[in-house]
């Protein structure tokens, strides 16, 4: 099989590709990934007849590749931000009192849960423990879209709401053993 002129492009400029990236993204390894991603998708390009500066092409996709990634990144900061630090970090430390804590939470989110309505209840769970999709929850409860969409939104802000009660009612919200 012979190879098309854009591989033969990625490959005569690898490692510029590979600087480049690095330099864009701020690490050699997210930099090696992205070109992986960029071979991998030049592999699928066909019809390259058009292309008259196969470099320029390249470097193009590269970019757009990177700025596809930053912006995803971007986006989850933002999304995790907008959480309230909900979400523990992976550097917190691991102790007897955050497991304690840890199940007093959980317990508290049960008994949130168990007080939403019998429906809400049924499509929560057929969303987070079943991985439905909301179009599968709602053919396979007869319900529509938007009465699925409604449910999945009282049951998380249920949730956020115990779970801000549950942070606040701590007595050591202070003390830094979960983040706020």
């Amino acid at each position: 099989m012979q190879k098309s002129a854009l591989l033969q492009a990625y490959r005569e400029h690898e490692w510029e590709l590979q600087r480049f990236l690095a330099k864009r993204l701020g690490s050699v390894q997210l930099a090696s990934d992205i070109a992986h991603d960029l071979y991998l998708k030049l592999m699928g390009v066909t019809d390259h007849s058009e292309i008259r500066d196969r470099k320029a092409y390249v470097f193009g996709v590269a970019s757009n590749l990177a700025t596809d990634h930053l912006r995803v990144e971007g986006r989850r900061g933002v999304i995790l931000a907008e959480s309230g630090g909900t979400v523990w970090q992976q550097r917190d430390e691991l102790t007897p009192e955050r497991h304690a804590l840890a199940r007093d939470e959980l317990r508290h989110l049960e008994a949130a849960i168990a007080d939403l309505p019998e429906r809400c209840r049924q499509v929560f769970h057929l969303h987070r423990y079943e991985a439905r999709s909301q179009a599968e929850i709602a053919a396979i409860l007869g319900l529509g879209a938007t009465t699925v969409y409604r449910d999945l939104k009282l049951a998380m802000d249920t949730l956020m709401r115990a779970r801000r009660r549950f942070r606040a009612a701590e007595p050591n919200s202070g003390s830094g053993t979960h983040r706020k």
